[in-house]
C-alpha cells in the first residue's frame, strides 16, 4: 500500500452543530457530522484517516483547521452552497432532535458520492459510511477493503425493514453498527442478543450493537460474541456523536488487525472521550496513558458470551 494512502477513510458530510443542552446552555458553531466524529474516533488510535465529504461555503476557519490537523482532506468536496448547520437539541432524558438551519440540505444528507472518491484512497483497508440503503448499494459496488455501515437514523423505521434486511442479504456488509433503538425498529422488540443473532443471520459479517450506558455487543459469523461495557466515571458533557466515534475506534482496531473484542474496546474508549468533550473528540486532548488505562479497565469487565 502506498504511503500516501490512508489506512482508513470515512464518507459523509461535514456539519456545523449548534448544541442546546436541557439547561438552556448553548455551544455554538461546533464541528460535527457523523463522519467527522467517526474519523476522530479513529485518529485517537494514531491514525490519520482520509475524509470524503461535502462541505459548503462559510465553513468556519477553526473547523477547517481541525479537519486539516487530524485528517487527510484530499477527499473534501466543496459545494457552492451555504455550509450545513444544524441545531442539536437535547432533552432531559438524553434524547436528541436535529433541526437543519439551511435551506439546501440534500447534498449534505446524501453526503459524498462515488464520483468524489479520490483514486489515491482506492487501496485503503477500511471505510466508514453513514448512509441510507440505496447509497450503500452503490458504494459497496465500488469500495474495496472492510466496509463499516452505520445506518442513517432516518431510515431505521419499521417501514424500511425489508429494504434494510434485503441489503444485508444481497450486499457484503463487513461491519454493521446500529444502536439498540434503531435495531428494534427493524427487527421488532427483541432482546439485544436476539437482535445481534438476527442481523448475523441476515448476512452481516460482524455486528456491533450499541446500547448507550449498557455498552455494546459485538459478534461475528465465526461465533465470537462479547459484551463490552462502558468506561467508568466518564464526565459526560455532550452525547453528540458518541456512537459515530465508537464506530471509528472499532474500525481503527480492525484495520490494525486487532482481535474483534479488542477493536470493540477501542471503540468504547473512543466514545468515552467524545462524551467528555463538547463536539468532536479532539485527539490532542487524549493522552496515551489515559487511553490505555481505559482499555485495561474494559478488558477486565468484558464478558464473552460464546
Amino acid at each position: 500500500m502506498s504511503g500516501d494512502t490512508p489506512k482508513l477513510v470515512g464518507i459523509g458530510s461535514v456539519f456545523i452543530d449548534d448544541i442546546v443542552k436541557p439547561t438552556g446552555q448553548t455551544y455554538m458553531g461546533r464541528m460535527g457530522g457523523g463522519v467527522v466524529h467517526a474519523l476522530m474516533g479513529a485518529a485517537i488510535w494514531d491514525e490519520r484517516p482520509g475524509i470524503v465529504a461535502t462541505v459548503g461555503e462559510g465553513l468556519p476557519v477553526e473547523s477547517a483547521a481541525i479537519l486539516n490537523r487530524y485528517l487527510d482532506t484530499r477527499g473534501l468536496v466543496c459545494l457552492p452552497i451555504p455550509q450545513m448547520r444544524a441545531w442539536q437539541l437535547f432533552e432531559e432524558d438524553g434524547t436528541r432532535r436535529e433541526l437543519y438551519r439551511v435551506k439546501e440540505t440534500l447534498p449534505f444528507t446524501r453526503g459524498a458520492q462515488p464520483e468524489h472518491f479520490p483514486p489515491v484512497y482506492a487501496q485503503s483497508q477500511g471505510c466508514y459510511l453513514l448512509q441510507g440503503v440505496a447509497e450503500m448499494r452503490t458504494w459497496r459496488s465500488v469500495l474495496k477493503g472492510l466496509v463499516l455501515w452505520e445506518p442513517l437514523q432516518q431510515i431505521m423505521i419499521p417501514e424500511n425493514a425489508q429494504a434494510v434486511r434485503g441489503l444485508l442479504s444481497e450486499c457484503r456488509i463487513d461491519i454493521l453498527s446500529p444502536n439498540l433503538i434503531e435495531a428494534q425498529a427493524i427487527y421488532g422488540d427483541l432482546i439485544p442478543d436476539e437482535l445481534v443473532t438476527a442481523m448475523l443471520a441476515d448476512g452481516a459479517q460482524i455486528v456491533a450493537l450499541r446500547m448507550g450506558e449498557a455498552g455494546s455487543i459485538v459478534a461475528d459469523q465465526t461465533g465470537q460474541r462479547v459484551h463490552i461495557g462502558t468506561v467508568k466515571a466518564t464526565n459526560i458533557v455532550d452525547q453528540t456523536g458518541a456512537g459515530n466515534t465508537y464506530c471509528g475506534g472499532l474500525l481503527a482496531g480492525l484495520v490494525q488487525s486487532k482481535p474483534l473484542h479488542e477493536a470493540a474496546i477501542m471503540g468504547a474508549v473512543s466514545a468515552s472521550f467524545c462524551l467528555e468533550q463538547i463536539g468532536i473528540a479532539e485527539p490532542q486532548y487524549v493522552s496515551h496513558d489515559e487511553r490505555n488505562l481505559r482499555c485495561q479497565q474494559l478488558r477486565q469487565t468484558s464478558i464473552t458470551s460464546r
